[in-house]
């Protein structure tokens, strides 16, 4: 074999490659957006601006702000993942009210787990007292063009909350924005 086709065959093999790990990472979203259990989470009004990245929605919710005597078990290492068992209130409603380090294994249709990361951080002076600043990966959606002030009025007048898809394993996805109790944006699959 000649060292063009050497070189020809280890770069079709590197671009095949790359293919697969990005085909992998869109099955992974798709799979999750599809067949991952549906929450709806109140928004709570957060302002931002990237004139960069085009423009979205910040969102901030209610359990992004966990209590730290939740905490059951060691605390998370320093920019690990941890979990977050959220449970539903009786006015439908979701509230945290359990931390751990490993993913505890939840069977309720009232209780679901979501994986987060602290913000700032776990500080080893914390008082129990202290509330952490978590996010899930669903603090921010993309929105057509001239859309995002108006959403931002909404969030602040709570009037919008998201639909989240949570997989088996605690991820979370956007599924869509819900605006007055109907869906008015849903994430495409592609």
């Amino acid at each position: 074999m000649t060292a063009t086709r050497k070189i020809l065959l280890a770069l079709a093999i590197l671009a095949l490659a790359q293919t697969g790990v990005l085909a992998a990472m869109v099955i992974d979203r798709v799979r999750l957006l599809t067949s991952g259990r549906e929450i709806t989470l109140p928004i709570v009004p957060v302002d931002p601006r990237d004139l960069f990245r085009g423009e979205y929605v910040r969102l901030g919710y209610d359990v992004g702000r966990v209590p730290a005597n939740l905490l059951e078990g060691p605390r998370p290492r320093l920019n690990r993942p941890f979990y977050v068992v959220l449970e539903k209130k009786p006015d439908g409603t979701w509230a945290p009210i359990k931390i751990s380090r490993a993913k505890p294994s939840e069977a309720s249709a009232d209780r679901i787990v979501l994986k987060g990361r602290s913000t700032f951080g776990w500080s080893s002076t914390a008082s129990p007292d202290a509330v952490l600043a978590v996010r899930y990966g669903i603090e921010s959606y993309f929105v057509p063009e001239g859309q995002g002030k108006r959403l931002e009025v909404l969030a602040r007048e709570k009037r919008m909350a998201a639909l989240i898809a949570v997989d088996a394993k605690g991820n979370a996805a956007i599924k869509g924005l819900i605006v007055d109790r109907a869906l008015q944006y849903e994430e495409p699959l592609f």
